[in-house]
């Protein structure tokens, strides 16, 4: 199945690459794009998985920095302002040679529509709109994803309810949907955004579905972003996520703040919520040497359980070789509250990493 996966995927880059001139000709366009990011990590209290563990260990990873992955999206323009544009997006193992996930083959993005003065429709597998709020003010940039709880938890990447929330092809996580169609549209500092996900389940518009709203502003340094999300499973339970946060720039210097919450009917008579606050700086000591760091506050309260969670700090250091290829040194430090941790596992948890990333 990948071998067919990857051909197919060349095929396609070979068509775009063969048909070169002739786009051109009609300003139009095909490129293939794509991140590999690869680190040497040493952790303690933190599985391969990066959830609460006994012990320590050593690995190879592929995504402490922005996760790895590789993509094809072009456009045409079709005059008058109106272009069709299209975008195919695939995670990548660099660590095992890995092509997408458990979603699919491009489960990062599988999407096609129209765009133009009125903003843009684009219809397949695509982010929530929670997920492109969190985007906009994560602290540390969407890093990490495996150990960042703003896309873990309050974009619902690894929510942890073992549930389908949303036509999302897994249990894990709901950070993307499929059978979607979402519109953006910016007017002044203002940009609107609203999507909905079918959940072709043939017994009620309310199973599987996914429908959300979004706004966000921005003024000279300042942005500022909210979005709301509802989900159903094939029962018809409903998950609710909500975010809201800003960032604020002035020179080197960026701030980021954010605060989500969401909360699942995981049966008929019990709740699980999240909340999750967020924080942190981005500075450029130099033009080729830059500092990151986040703080992250998690706290989950269920119904009939005692309320736990933790508080997390990701700092990294960033070494600029080239305007495509830079090193990192990632330090990471996890404080359990309450047994979030389970029993027998170390009550805090921590890591180093060293690695390259390249932007192709």
């Amino acid at each position: 199945m990948k071998k067919n996966n990857i051909a197919l995927a060349l095929a396609l880059l070979a068509t775009g690459c063969a048909a070169g001139p002739a786009l051109a000709q009609s300003t139009s366009s095909v490129s293939l794009y794509g991140i590999i990011d690869v680190s040497v990590r040493a952790q303690s209290g933190l599985s391969g998985a990066n959830a609460p563990a006994a012990g320590s260990m050593g690995s190879v990873n592929s995504g402490v920095g922005p996760t790895s992955r590789w993509g094809i999206r072009g456009s045409e323009d079709l005059g008058g302002g109106l272009r069709a544009i299209f975008n195919l997006e695939s995670t990548l193992g660099a660590d095992v040679g890995g092509i997408g996930g458990v979603a699919g083959t491009f489960d990062r993005a599988a999407i096609v529509g129209l765009a133009g003065h009125w903003g843009a429709v684009t219809a397949g597998r695509q982010n929530t709109l929670i997920s492109d709020s969190v985007g906009l003010v994560d602290p540390i940039a969407l890093r990490f994803a495996g150990l960042n709880p703003n896309i873990q938890v309050t974009s619902l990447t690894g929510h942890g309810l073992n549930n389908e929330w949303g036509a999302t092809n897994t249990k894990v996580g709901s950070n993307r949907v499929n059978n979607s169609i979402k519109y953006s549209g910016s007017f002044g500092g203002l940009t609107a955004r609203a999507m909905y996900s079918f959940g072709e389940t043939g017994v009620s518009a309310s199973r599987l579905d996914t429908r959300g709203l979004g706004l966000d502003w921005r003024q000279d340094d300042l942005v500022l972003t909210s979005a709301y999300t509802q989900f159903h499973d094939a029962s018809g339970r409903t998950l609710d996520a909500a975010n809201i946060g800003g960032a604020w720039s002035r020179g080197d210097l960026r701030l980021m703040l954010n605060y989500g919450r969401n909360k699942a009917e995981t049966s008929d008579t019990a709740k699980t919520t999240n909340k999750i606050l967020a924080l942190g700086a981005r500075y450029a000591v130099t033009p080729v040497i830059g500092l990151n760091g986040g703080y992250y506050k998690v706290d989950r309260e269920r119904t009939g359980q005692g309320d736990d969670g933790f508080q997390r700090l990701i700092g990294f250091v960033d070494y600029q070789l080239s305007k495509r290829t830079s090193l990192f040194l990632e330090l990471d430090t996890t404080k359990w509250k309450n047994g979030y941790q389970g029993a027998g596992n170390k009550t805090r948890a921590s890591g180093i990493s060293l690695g390259i990333t390249h932007n192709f």
